[in-house]
């Protein structure tokens, strides 16, 4: 029977359930209770360990990193060939040659563009080649065509020739040996034509994380569905997190469960790991979902600066999934997001994880602080300096019409306008 099909009295009680574990090595709280967002986030980045790299197909592989070197087994060009149309000489035997002391040379072949370089040049003679045409074996010049007198089977030279004149030489360009890309680069379409162009179709690196985005509230309504009571609303977040996600280059997966009940979001997680590398839980923390997690596994929870509320994370199942809990509500989701859930990605897909770009300017007005906790502020940046974006809870318009976040450090006292304040940009 489908999971979202059952009753809540139709879902078996947990049967035999472990004692309740948590995760070793937690960050000590300061004085004020809070652990600090730095110290949260290497935390969590040292329980999880990047994915294993397999062979990968060049079409599938952009934005994965690379876990290999790549070095080319050929040269570019494969082989030496005629900038202009001419004749093919040894520079050797042009030495001296003037107009009062000409030099004749047999022309005993003719070499078109694209065909094979022939016979080696013998001493003292020439071959006449098309541009782009192989040179012979021995040849290390080409005179233009105009700069030789043809008569019959000879041509006759009026002046010398220098090596590699008018020559565009094999490993010009890349040479067999060279390395081309570092272990560790992210794959973009530029680097992927580069790996492509010396005859590679496949490269060892990360997959793409494997992300669940699971939302648990039976307050939210998939948009397109009528809502039927006045608390209930449609839900965004999971829409904003999936959309990030895939912008940055994991593969999604969303679920929705209409319950807040530990049991149900107990199933639905377990029916969801057998395809996730990271879940996003977006629910309300209570006592029982830490309990939930602690009896699949290992769970921390926390109170953490600059984070809303208390925080959540497990890894549960026996290949230990990581589960980040973010709150249903959009705003605080994607803060929380960016500054957790996106270095857990990076870390998965063997990338550097990254915290926001940062910068300073000045508040057009007046911002209130907290004297316990960092505020996290939307604004919009402009030339004028960063506007705090008015309303107390805001959601994803808010959100849409930001493209700064203002930090707002614990203080007692209001930021006074055209203050200066931290802040980092949104993507």
């Amino acid at each position: 029977m489908p999971l979202f099909d059952r009753r809540l009295d139709e879902i078996p009680p947990e049967l035999s359930a472990p004692e309740p574990s948590h995760l070793q090595g937690a960050p000590d709280a300061s004085g004020t209770g809070l652990r600090s967002l730095d110290d949260h986030r290497a935390y969590l980045l040292d329980q999880v360990e990047s994915l294993r790299p397999f062979g990968i197909g060049l079409l599938d592989a952009a934005g994965l990193t690379l876990c290999e070197s790549i070095v080319s087994d050929i040269d570019l060009p494969t082989f030496t060939a005629a900038t202009v149309e001419g004749y093919a000489v040894r520079t050797s035997n042009l030495v001296g040659a003037s107009r009062l002391r000409p030099i004749i040379l047999p022309v005993v072949d003719q070499i078109e563009a694209g065909g094979y370089r022939h016979a080696p040049l013998m001493p003292r003679t020439a071959v006449l080649v098309a541009r782009g045409a192989p040179l012979p074996d021995g040849a290390d010049a080409v005179m233009p065509i105009d700069g030789g007198l043809a008569v019959d089977d000879e041509v006759q030279f009026t002046t010398e020739a220098t090596v590699h004149q008018n020559v565009r030489l094999a490993g010009s360009r890349v040479a067999d040996g060279d390395k081309l890309v570092a272990t560790g680069s992210v794959l973009t379409p530029r680097t992927l034509a580069v790996i492509a162009e010396v005859g590679h179709d496949k490269v060892l690196a990360m997959p793409r994380p494997r992300v669940v985005v699971l939302v648990a509230d039976e307050t939210l309504k998939a948009p397109g569905l009528p809502l039927a009571r006045l608390s209930e609303s449609y839900e965004a977040t999971s829409t904003l997190l999936a959309a990030t996600l895939r912008d940055e280059g994991a593969q999604v997966f969303v679920g929705h469960v209409a319950s807040t009940d530990p049991r149900v979001i107990g199933i639905a997680l377990g029916e969801q790991l057998v395809r996730a590398d990271l879940v996003l839980l977006v629910t309300r923390v209570t006592e029982g979902l830490e309990a939930m997690l602690a009896n699949q596994g290992s769970v921390d929870a926390g109170e953490v600066d600059a984070l809303p509320g208390r925080q959540l994370f497990a890894m549960v199942g026996d290949e230990r999934a990581p589960v980040l809990v973010l709150p249903p509500d959009a705003v605080p989701a994607y803060l929380a997001y960016l500054l957790v859930g996106r270095p857990l990605v990076q870390r998965l897909a063997g990338q550097e994880p990254t915290a926001p770009k940062e910068f300073s300017a000045p508040v057009t007005r007046e911002l209130g602080a907290d004297p316990v906790r960092t505020r996290l502020v939307l604004a919009q940046h402009s030339a004028r300096g960063v506007t705090p974006l008015t309303g107390d809870d805001p959601g994803a318009a808010e959100l849409a019409d930001a493209n700064a976040v203002i930090v707002v450090p614990p203080a007692h006292v209001p930021i006074p306008a055209h203050g200066d304040v931290n802040c980092w940009l949104l993507d």
